[in-house]
């Protein structure tokens, strides 16, 4: 990766700092990664590394924990991250300060004993990513600990990108409009779902990207409404596309970790003035939320802007996603762009705004995402806007 390693050094101290300020004697910070992008970001974040194997069950005395790293942080001591598989020489840290282990949750408990967190308030960094198993496995080995939720701690620092990340986060949406703006070519008269995937991918592959998912959609308007899609995989359709349809595609992704997130509609065949009228109103919603960014503004005061909007043209607050947009970094950041965050909008965020809006059978979607300025927003993404 391009961030030096002086940037995870700086990290790992604002978060041990973050850490007693509220009291907690070190960090506890898990990650996920099998081949998934779903939660892989903190341990990451804090010590570039990512775990290759899959998720399997526990085996006693063979293996726990497989697919996890663990990074134990204190104020007072040198870090120390266990992980499940080979060290491929990019992780940020001496190689004294890694353990390779089978047994990774036995190796974690060891790790919090030597580094005197086996006692007292020890602040847990995801939560979400472990099994009930492996918790009530570090509760009964450390009865003395007190293991509080600090998922805020690394939210707070990864909300607001370093000029490292930032470059980052371009390349990364450099690509994801590549792949989109090749996609879109391909979905014509005759083309399937995955016809259009396996198109981006050829450009998305040889990048070095990894794809995270690829939302698609396509169908019928008027007196007899067609929707067509597939959950899983969300390309599996066997229809094909045909003349007078709409079509829309959102894709999400990561280049060195970090994501790309947008979303395209388009018609296939001949335009009919109600595909535009949809295609054209979602990308209305998304650039009134984008032009309400500002330095100051609450994150909810955005949602309100865009969404706002949507329920001004007339149609109703449903979709597949209720929120206008999410922070973008190692995976989905703060703030959310939706009711209830009151986060304060600060320049070196990075944020995704997204609007999916239906009527009568018709369906618009669109998707950018934007760098926040001492003035604005500046979009980041650049793939072609209007396929009409």
């Amino acid at each position: 990766m391009s961030i030096l390693a002086t940037e995870f050094t700086d990290r790992r101290g604002r978060a041990a700092a973050l850490a007693k300020q509220q009291g907690l004697r070190g960090l506890l910070v898990v990650s996920r990664g099998g081949g998934t992008l779903d939660r892989y970001g903190d341990v990451l974040y804090l010590a570039n590394f990512y775990s290759s194997f899959p998720f399997i069950p526990d085996l006693p005395g063979s293996w726990t924990g497989r697919a996890h790293a663990f990074l134990v942080l204190t104020g007072e001591a040198e870090p120390h991250l266990v992980i499940d598989c080979p060290n491929d020489g990019r992780i940020a840290l001496s190689p004294a300060e890694i353990e390779r282990s089978d047994l990774v949750v036995e190796s974690v408990i060891g790790a919090l004993g030597r580094m005197g967190l086996d006692r007292g308030r020890v602040g847990l960094v995801g939560s979400d990513v472990l099994t009930v198993a492996t918790f009530r496995a570090l509760q009964a080995a450390l009865p003395d600990v007190s293991f509080e939720e600090a998922g805020p701690i690394l939210a707070e620092l990864r909300a607001v990108k370093s000029p490292a990340e930032i470059v980052a986060l371009r390349r990364a949406s450099q690509l994801g409009s590549r792949m989109i703006d090749t996609m879109m070519a391909a979905a014509v008269p005759g083309a399937s779902h995955g016809d259009v995937v396996a198109a981006g991918l050829q450009v998305l592959t040889p990048a070095k990207g990894v794809l995270y998912n690829s939302f698609m959609a396509s169908g019928r308007g008027g007196d007899a409404p067609q929707y067509i899609r597939s959950n899983f995989p969300t390309w599996a359709s066997d229809a094909r596309l045909e003349s007078g349809q709409w079509f829309r595609i959102g894709i999400s992704g990561a280049l060195e970790g970090y994501m790309f997130d947008l979303s395209r509609s388009k018609p296939i065949g001949p335009t009919t003035n109600r595909q535009i009228e949809l295609f054209e109103h979602a990308i209305e919603c998304v650039e009134t939320g984008m032009a309400a960014v500002r330095p100051g503004v609450s994150a909810e005061q955005v949602a309100a802007a865009g969404l706002g909007r949507q329920k001004a043209l007339g149609y109703d607050m449903t979709g597949v996603f209720s929120g206008l947009g999410h922070g973008l970094g190692l995976g989905w950041d703060s703030p959310w762009l939706a009711p209830g965050d009151r986060t304060t909008i600060r320049p070196g965020m990075v944020l995704c705004f997204e609007r999916t809006i239906l009527k009568d059978g018709f369906l618009g979607d669109f998707e950018e995402t934007v760098l926040v300025t001492e003035d604005g927003a500046e979009k980041i993404t650049d793939a072609r806007i209007r396929s009409w």
